[in-house]
């Protein structure tokens, strides 16, 4: 089953990706991850949350005017109560512009993670602005998703927090059907997200369009597909599970190994007062990135490998929407992972295009042009192996009489 065996190939493509380690390419995945990693490695993870508590009563009813009475007999001599609304309502919005501002340049770098994981170089600037539009698409489709489920979820708990005197029995089982329909509705959420994350965005860079097209492409994979990407869904959420145990560990331990220096030097400035202690600020604050860079760069093989075995499912159960043909058929082909020459026709190794391991080598590195299986040479024949014959394959006799034409040049081999 491809959803098994591509756990394995995803391995050797990321390794070899990101091997030998460049600090220019890590560092640039780096800041890609900041905005497309989430919370959790991998993407987005189980659905879980609190359920409870709907419909539950309280000691006293607080009315709105309870509130503002309050705030007035305590802070109306220098605030008012109408003022800190507004003031919290200004605060609101700033903060709501902050996240969509963030969440579109998360949208915009899922497409520069995709480019750049299936190229060998790591453009920010350059995919950024070929993707504006698509990730415009993206963001558009996640806040209608977002919409969609949050309005069932939030127009029950208005009626009962504005309508329901007390809880009555029907309440309660009514509530328990509620919970359950939020548990069933986050994760049909979190299915659609994930999968126009990973395999929609794949289309649409693949085939050129957008989101509703890209889903009505990978439909059809889906539906052919239905049990491989079941079993990956099942796969996925184990392996985050114990991939994010195994990575808050080393992330803690990093933080610390990371923070020491910084911790020694900003208490020496500090002991000194004075410009001391703002040196020893600035240091902290220097700590804090340092800190928070390395575990970013922790990151970087860990969603290379959950990316590159989503690319590995979606081109092994469509072959069109296959953004990386080459590195695929060397990590399947390969007898020690990437890098190596398939067994059936090694000359294949490098001429599937720039994306595999041997895909660089030009034409002039192999003396003619491998991919219509001749030699330019005269009397060339292909063959299964590397040894051809050529212009110096001659019959025996003929060979003597260039061997005794030669016996006097004094070089020889």
């Amino acid at each position: 089953m491809d959803a098994i065996d591509n756990l394995g190939d995803a391995i050797d493509v990321t390794r070899d990706r990101l091997t030998p380690i460049d600090l220019g390419t890590w560092l640039k995945l780096a800041i890609v991850i900041f905005f497309v990693g989430g919370l959790t490695v991998g993407g987005t993870g189980f659905p879980v949350g609190d359920v409870g508590g709907i419909g539950a009563e309280t000691d006293e009813d607080i009315s709105f005017g309870d509130l503002e009475a309050e705030w007035e007999a305590e802070f109306g001599d220098d605030l008012s109560f109408e003022e800190f609304l507004i003031g919290l309502a200004f605060l609101a919005g700033i903060l709501f512009l902050l996240w969509l501002l963030y969440a579109l340049i998360g949208a915009i770098m899922e497409f520069v993670f995709i480019e750049s994981l299936r190229n060998d170089e790591v453009r920010l600037r350059r995919y950024a602005n070929g993707n504006v539009g698509q990730g415009i698409r993206l963001l558009a489709f996640r806040l209608a998703l977002l919409v969609a489920v949050s309005v069932p979820v939030l127009v029950p708990i208005w009626w009962v927090v504005t309508s329901a005197d007390g809880i009555s029995p029907a309440l309660a089982v009514a509530g328990l059907l509620y919970g359950l329909a939020i548990l069933g509705l986050g994760l049909v959420y979190v299915i659609v997200n994930r999968f126009t994350t990973v395999f929609v965005t794949q289309v649409m860079v693949g085939q050129g369009v957008g989101v509703l097209a890209g889903w009505r492409r990978f439909w059809s994979t889906l539906r052919a597909n239905l049990g491989e990407y079941v079993v990956y869904l099942l796969l996925i959420w184990i392996l985050q599970f114990v991939v994010n145990i195994g990575f808050g560990v080393l992330a803690g331990i990093t933080a610390i190994v990371v923070a020491i220096p910084f911790i020694v030097l900003a208490v020496i400035f500090a002991l000194f007062g004075g410009a001391g202690v703002a040196l020893a600020v600035l240091v902290g604050f220097v700590g804090l990135l340092t800190v928070f860079l390395a575990v970013l760069l922790i990151r970087v093989p860990v969603d290379a490998y959950f990316r590159y075995y989503e690319f590995l499912l979606l081109g092994d159960t469509d072959a069109e929407l296959d953004l990386i043909p080459s590195r695929r058929v060397a990590a399947a082909s390969g007898d020690d992972g990437i890098g190596d020459a398939p067994a059936d026709d090694p000359s294949k190794a490098w001429t599937e295009g720039t994306d595999g391991a041997w895909g660089g080598e030009s034409e002039d590195d192999h003396g003619g042009s491998p991919t219509d299986g001749t030699d330019t040479n005269d009397g060339a024949s292909s063959g299964d192996d590397w040894d051809t014959s050529s212009e110096w394959s001659l019959e025996d006799d003929d060979r003597d009489a260039v061997d005794d034409e030669e016996d006097d040049d004094g070089r020889g081999w």
